[in-house]
């Protein structure tokens, strides 16, 4: 997967979406990496889960389809109804998603097998933590559907850029826009880094890079 935006951060990429016009990209700031430090980008696959009290036949079924149809690339954006108390990812989920090449996971519920996450050092972006299995408590209604997740509408096609300042959605038809703007915001950086560094005021950087 090609983009241009490999090792973008959130940052970068909100500030080339204001630039567009598109300044409600930015998911709710209570999502946060299970682990200080990681970052992901990749492809968005949507996933909407709703509460549940029956106990299916068949459980985790469209969890599974999710899971085993990530290509390499591909990040699953959970949105999830309200009163979902269960953990909607964990331990072997992040394996499988390993397995299949996939970037990381942003939920925008709970999550479980924190530490064993952590030790597989898959990103994944979460509310908080839950004990709790999904069978009979939440369920999959669907994959592959516009949905919103942190407060943002999310849909297949669009990129997710997620490290510690937060996650940014990406819309597929701006992604080349974006990916311009960036590289010459990060030149610009660069060049007032080093300015900055050397003892040149803010005034003076600003003059010359047009970057703060």
């Amino acid at each position: 997967m090609s983009s241009g935006l490999e090792g973008v951060t959130a940052a970068l990429a909100a500030d080339a979406l204001d630039r567009l016009g598109l300044r409600e990209q930015t998911m709710d700031f209570a999502l946060r990496p299970l682990r200080t430090g990681d970052v992901l980008f990749g492809r968005a696959v949507p996933v909407v889960v709703e509460a549940t009290d029956e106990l299916p036949e068949d459980p985790y079924a469209t969890e599974m389809r999710v899971i085993d149809s990530l290509r390499p690339g591909d990040v699953p954006v959970y949105s999830v109804g309200s009163g979902v108390r269960a953990a909607l990812w964990g331990e072997l989920f992040s394996c499988a998603a390993i397995g299949r090449g996939a970037a990381g996971a942003i939920v925008d519920g709970l999550v479980r097998d924190v530490r064993q996450i952590a030790e597989l050092g898959f990103p994944v972006f979460c509310r908080g933590t839950s004990p709790l299995d999904t069978q009979g408590r939440a369920e999959a209604r669907d994959v592959g559907v516009p949905a919103p997740c942190g407060g943002v509408l999310v849909s297949p096609g669009d990129y997710v850029v997620a490290d510690e300042d937060g996650i940014v959605v990406i819309p597929g038809a701006v992604l080349a826009g974006v990916a311009e703007i960036v590289a010459e915001k990060a030149r610009g950086e660069r060049g007032a880094r080093d300015d900055l560094l050397g003892g040149k005021t803010l005034a003076e950087v600003w003059e010359t890079w047009k970057v703060l």
